[in-house]
């Protein structure tokens, strides 16, 4: 059993750490058995370090079975950390991304080149947390007064891992990075189909934010027009009015967040998007599809990432599905892979690219779960995925509670999905699914 920590304080921090966990997958001989969650801290600095230098790092361990012997996995590890982007000679500062050997079973190997297991691991709340939570009957072999405790007993030292009471203010957080990432849903509308509108309530919304950052998630999604069934379009200028300072104090706000989202726009409108493009959003939700050749221009204009929606018409028709006789699944895949043939062609990149199914679009509640049943096959497509599956109408297949209230069948949903792999879930209550997804991963 090895144990590698991993940790980053520059740019992105999560997008680091996945990253990092996908290279090391892909080390031969190196098989990962299980991801622990995240932790937050202070930097650890040297005496009169540059205050540049004070940047909170995230932190997270894997745990590891290789045939590889601890040489050799060490000299990969830091061609690893070479790839994504780390400079050799770096020791102290800020980094991009930082791989240690925490530990490796009972060895004790102190040289030149390996300190296993880590000398300071005891004392490092962003190190001895992560390695508990996922090899919690791990044995401390050093000689000395913790010789022979587990890690779960060394952990303990520091009370619960949600408070920020250890040492450089160390904390778990609900974002992950081995399960889909969630995307906050937030409505700027007085009719949202779930009652859950933010409508003329800046101040409450940016708190709402907050609330679903610390809950979980890694995107928030920011909507002014309703496009579910019944929904009356609205106009360009009047989705704007609606979201423009919403926006601006979110986008002001976000650096003083727990993590730094990524705010997406959910709008059919090329106007809209270039508006929030121009003051820096980082994603664009077309509902539409992308088949507003407008929508297309501003996208080749910018770098953003794109998901693009299937559909029958926006807003939804309720007697309007794909037919009943149909095999569902071929056709919304068939759509799909003509869709992004037409993008590409245009100039915009798979890498920016994110397909969503459009459960309720469309389709009948019986197709929108089969769609969710066989999400797997849309892989194929090379893309990513998203889906939007929170409190629709598909839902009264289990329960005939209202929107609001079928929180209970959107985690479940949120728990399959996740063994799918699809990469991002749209949902209103970000606690509740970043909670059940975070129970699976132990399971």
């Amino acid at each position: 059993m090895v144990i590698l920590g991993i940790g980053t304080n520059l740019g992105d921090r999560l997008m680091h750490l996945r990253h990092a966990l996908q290279a090391i997958k892909k080390i031969p001989h190196l098989s990962v058995q299980q991801v622990s969650p995240v932790y937050l801290s202070d930097a650890l600095l040297p005496e009169n370090a540059p205050s540049s230098w004070n940047m909170p790092y995230l932190n997270f361990a894997i745990r590891c079975e290789t045939t590889l012997n601890p040489y050799e996995l060490l000299s990969l590890l830091k061609n690893t950390e070479q790839q994504l982007g780390r400079s050799p000679e770096k020791v102290w500062g800020p980094r991009i991304i930082d791989i240690d050997l925490l530990a490796w079973d009972d060895l004790i190997q102190y040289d030149s080149q390996l300190h296993i297991p880590h000398e300071h691991l005891h004392e490092r709340p962003f190190a001895l947390w992560p390695l508990a939570d996922i090899a919690p009957h791990w044995v401390y072999p050093l000689p000395g007064p913790l010789q022979g405790k587990t890690a779960i007993e060394l952990a303990n030292q520091w009370g619960p891992r949600h408070l920020q009471n250890a040492p450089l203010h160390a904390q778990q957080i609900q974002q992950r990075v081995d399960t889909p990432q969630l995307m906050g849903i937030v409505n700027v509308t007085s009719n949202s189909f779930s009652s859950d509108g933010w409508l003329n309530k800046t101040t409450s919304v940016i708190e709402h934010i907050h609330h679903l950052v610390e809950s979980g998630a890694d995107i928030i999604d920011i909507g002014a027009e309703a496009t579910g069934p019944d929904a009356i379009p609205i106009d360009p200028e009047t989705e704007w009015f609606r979201l423009e300072s919403v926006l601006m104090q979110v986008l002001s706000e976000r650096k003083n967040m727990v993590i730094s989202p990524k705010i997406s726009i959910d709008t059919r409108h090329a106007e809209t998007a270039k508006r929030a493009l121009l003051l820096g959003v980082d994603w664009i939700n077309d509902v539409s599809g992308l088949e507003n050749e407008s929508m297309c221009k501003i996208m080749l204009d910018h770098s953003c990432d794109i998901v693009f929606m299937h559909h029958l018409g926006i807003p939804v028709e309720k007697n309007k599905t794909l037919p009943l006789n149909n095999d569902v699944i071929s056709a919304v895949y068939a759509s799909a892979k003509a869709q992004l043939f037409k993008l590409e062609k245009r100039g915009i990149s798979k890498e920016r690219l994110i397909f969503d199914v459009g459960i309720g679009y469309g389709k009948t509640a019986t197709q929108s779960l089969e769609l969710i049943k066989h999400i797997d096959m849309f892989h194929s497509l090379g893309i990513r995925l998203l889906v939007g599956h929170s409190r629709k109408s598909f839902l009264t297949l289990f329960t005939h509670q209202d929107a609001a209230n079928r929180d209970i069948e959107t985690v479940a949903i949120s728990q399959y999905l996740a063994k799918k792999d699809v990469h991002f879930l749209r949902v209103h209550d970000v606690a509740a699914n970043a909670r059940g997804i975070k129970t699976l991963t132990v399971l």
